[in-house]
């Protein structure tokens, strides 16, 4: 890291056992206006999320004939100055999502995952489904231009 490039750095919503650990303890993570005020100075986040549409659908066989479109975990590279960058957690895809963006949130519930909260993602490229962590709503809002004020 000696050339002055930031480590990505996982978002306040992307949590890990040891974020679960230390919160048992009374050790406070960041928040979420932390992170965007990091990523306005430069810091590159990693969020977690999940899509059945970004990088092209994975269709499961449920018998009979029968396919549904599979829900895939991945993550959200966001930089400033970088295209946002949806990684597969599984099977290699990598899509670097293009300008405009429109994001709008579905209001939909994500079945056995409450904390999460579904948008849809237009950009250059097509329409997306993705849903993020809530804790991390507001910096995918930022990012992708729909924050207010």
């Amino acid at each position: 890291m000696g050339d002055g490039v930031k480590a990505v750095r996982r978002s306040v919503g992307t949590v890990t056992v040891v974020d679960v650990l230390l919160r048992w303890v009374w050790i406070r993570r960041r928040t979420s206006a932390q992170d965007i005020e990091d990523f306005r100075n430069g810091q590159p986040f990693q969020v977690v999320g999940f899509t059945k549409s970004i990088g092209g659908a994975a269709v499961a066989s449920i018998g009979r004939g029968k396919e549904i479109v599979r829900l895939r975990q991945g993550y959200l590279r966001l930089a400033v100055g970088d295209a946002p960058v949806w990684t597969d957690r599984r099977g290699g895809r990598s899509v670097a999502l293009r300008p405009p963006f429109r994001l709008e949130p579905t209001g939909e519930k994500m079945p056995m995952a409450p904390k999460f909260e579904r948008y849809e993602l237009a950009t250059a490229d097509g329409t997306y489904d993705v849903a993020v962590p809530k804790k991390d709503g507001a910096l995918v809002r930022f990012v992708f231009g729909a924050a207010r004020g």
